[in-house]
């Protein structure tokens, strides 16, 4: 049994008790902020939305003040994915988003132990039966109890703290290994002394592909990416297990062609891909090289916009400036290296502050 400051982290030998979220919180919903007419890529203050992935983060924008939600740490959940979120900052949001203030004062780490209980009812939650405001606070949770029969929101906290400290250990041990696959780089050149060339995307991927149209309201649950058109966390915008009139891609670039449109990411994993994103494939490239060509793509999205899409046509017109070798190709071992090399100084200059 794992203990910590004393506490049993055995969650199967603790007293468990039921509460109506409304016990616990205030509820209220957001102020009408409408994300398709606010520029979320160059505000300052993060803009909440009641998607499934990224802590529910869709961008920073700059709006009324009165419309910023000051309480914190507060719970976030969206009206049809019922996914709730920490948010421990200022934020705008829309009214499609429920807010939950906590009645007492408990820390961060014992909000995030709380959506681990709020998601276990998450399933029965869909577009047809939302989780409004009204159901959310009859919705009933199981938490640690203390032995008056009242939250135990110490335990919560340590218990939570405990599996941080148990994935920052992780990660750590993830980052070494890490620098052991790429701190075989060899010394190139900066990018202001190499000689650089134009070419067409087709020139340099040989397989561009749009993704397919999946309606939301056909998206089926499960734990595949399904990459659209979002400017943050890769391009994922929720997980689903559709198998049938979908495109799978993997191993390639996303690069949205609408919505946030030029944002491009390396993919490693299989996905599922929208209409909204495209897929960049060259079957001889690895990683370091997507990666390299992914920053320079990403600058497309200075040319386009939500009223100029790329499309297919556009896209096969497209041109990126790549550095060059000495026969004007493409000079991918230089990306390769130059990628390998920023990320082994990256990562052993972490290990460094940390081990300090």
């Amino acid at each position: 049994m794992k203990t910590y400051n004393n506490i049993i982290m055995d969650l199967r030998n603790i007293n468990w008790g039921e509460f109506e979220i409304q016990d616990l919180f205030y509820t209220k919903i957001g102020k009408n902020v409408d994300g398709n007419k606010v520029n979320k890529s160059n505000g300052t203050t993060a803009y909440i939305t009641r998607k499934e992935s990224d802590n529910g983060l869709d961008g920073f924008i700059d709006f009324k003040t009165v419309f910023i939600n000051s309480d914190s740490p507060v719970i976030t959940i969206g009206n049809e994915t019922a996914e709730p979120f920490v948010q421990d900052y200022p934020f705008f949001t829309g009214t499609k988003v429920n807010i939950l203030i906590p009645k007492k004062i408990v820390s961060k780490s014992t909000l995030l132990f709380i959506t681990q209980s709020i998601k276990k009812h998450k399933s029965k939650y869909s577009y047809s039966f939302t989780i409004n405001s009204t159901r959310l606070k009859r919705q009933k949770i199981l938490l640690p109890i203390n032995t008056k029969g009242e939250p135990n929101y110490s335990l919560m906290e340590q218990y939570m703290i405990h599996k941080e400290q148990e994935n920052i250990e992780k990660f750590e041990n993830y980052i070494a290994k890490r620098v052991e696959e790429v701190k075989d780089y060899k010394e190139v050149e900066p990018l202001n002394q190499k000689e650089w060339g134009e070419f067409y995307l087709n020139e340099i991927f040989n397989n561009i592909q749009r993704g397919k149209r999946l309606k939301k309201d056909d998206h089926k649950k499960g734990e595949m990416p399904y990459v659209s058109s979002s400017a943050m966390n890769n391009g994922i915008d929720g997980f689903v297990s559709n198998k049938n009139n979908v495109r799978v891609f993997k191993n390639c670039l996303s690069i949205a062609n609408s919505g946030s449109v030029g944002s491009t990411f390396f993919q490693p994993f299989s996905f599922v891909a929208s209409d909204h994103i495209t897929k960049l494939e060259n079957d001889k490239f690895n990683e370091f090289v997507y990666l390299f060509i992914s920053s320079i793509a990403k600058r497309l999205s200075e040319k386009y916009s939500f009223n100029r899409e790329i499309n297919d046509k556009r896209i096969q017109r497209e041109k990126l400036v790549l550095p060059i070798n000495p026969n004007g190709k493409p000079d991918y071992v230089y990306m390769e290296n130059y990628i390998k090399r920023l990320e082994y100084e990256k990562l052993t200059k972490y290990l460094k502050i940390k081990m300090k």
